[in-house]
């Protein structure tokens, strides 16, 4: 853990540099762009929760996330001290691969809100069948009409 001539710690307890927080750096804001996805996740499976789905295997699907996100931020950190050239196309995959976490976090929060819905399995086939006799009265209907005429 770095200490500045301050006394303060140059970084925070998860390693990253302190200054990100509020750096304009790429690096800086992938690594909170990367957590926020992580947070809006966390909370879509408290949204879950409170509706009364068990999120325990989302949640363990979260920590998971968590995991792969801790790798990206420590790869970021190596990135943002490479020279410029090098750094510029190693942030640009990196963004893809946060790009691709942000997917997941949404997939694992939309799956367990999806759960929460109630499942209408009767639904579809009440409406074929009063569709069904609906047809069968129109039919009907035109057949009266052509022996009529």
């Amino acid at each position: 853990m770095g200490i500045s001539r301050l006394g303060h710690r140059s970084q925070n307890p998860d390693g990253m540099p302190r200054h990100w927080e509020t750096s304009q750096s790429v690096a800086a804001d992938l690594h909170r762009r990367m957590h926020a996805a992580l947070d809006r996740t966390r909370a879509t499976l408290a949204d879950a929760r409170r509706c009364g789905v068990p999120t325990d295997h989302f949640d363990l699907l979260c920590g998971e996330l968590a995991g792969a996100a801790q790798i990206l931020d420590d790869q970021l950190v190596a990135a943002s001290r490479l020279p410029l050239r090098i750094r510029h196309r190693t942030l640009l995959d990196l963004r893809y691969r946060i790009v691709d976490l942000e997917r997941t976090g949404d997939r694992i929060g939309r799956t367990a809100l999806d759960a929460a819905a109630p499942v209408t399995s009767g639904f579809e086939e009440a409406l074929h069948r009063i569709n069904e006799r609906l047809d069968r009265h129109l039919e009907a209907r035109r057949e009266l009409r052509e022996l009529g005429s």
